[in-house]
């Protein structure tokens, strides 16, 4: 899954409002996909995305595609991300690349919701009560 650089340069700052700068970045990552399908708004798949200068992340990174239990829980979520994806764009997914672009998309969503709406003394629990009600 490919990332831009719009949502490499807002990473770090949205991991530390988040309290996830000493995290993974995919954590960081989850959460802005995670933001983006909690929208009742349709994503776009129509528009262009410029991946100029972004990042490219394995599946096991931000889905857990094939990894193995960590620590008795589960792991490997990629299903069930294929299954709430759809679900949020209520459409079919044929195959792994399907579900790659509608993520992408969400990712860059998700980072420009995230970065756009934070104040710099932004409280997370706050921003979220105001963002989702």
């Amino acid at each position: 899954m490919r990332t831009t650089l719009y949502s490499e340069e807002n990473l770090h700052r949205i991991a530390k409002y988040l309290g996830f700068e000493n995290e993974p970045k995919w954590l960081t990552i989850r959460f802005a996909i995670s933001t983006s399908l909690a929208l009742d708004e349709a994503i776009k798949h129509n528009d262009k995305i410029d991946f100029t200068g972004g990042k490219v992340y394995a599946w096991d990174v931000i889905t857990g595609k094939g990894k193995n239990e960590f620590h008795g829980e589960q792991a490997d979520y990629h299903d069930l991300i294929a299954l709430i994806v759809a679900n949020s764009d209520t459409t079919q997914m044929t195959g792994d690349k399907d579900l790659e672009k509608a993520l992408e998309y969400h990712c860059e969503r998700g980072f420009n919701i995230l970065a756009s709406s934070w104040k710099d003394k932004s409280d997370v629990f706050e921003w979220l009560g105001q963002e989702f009600n």
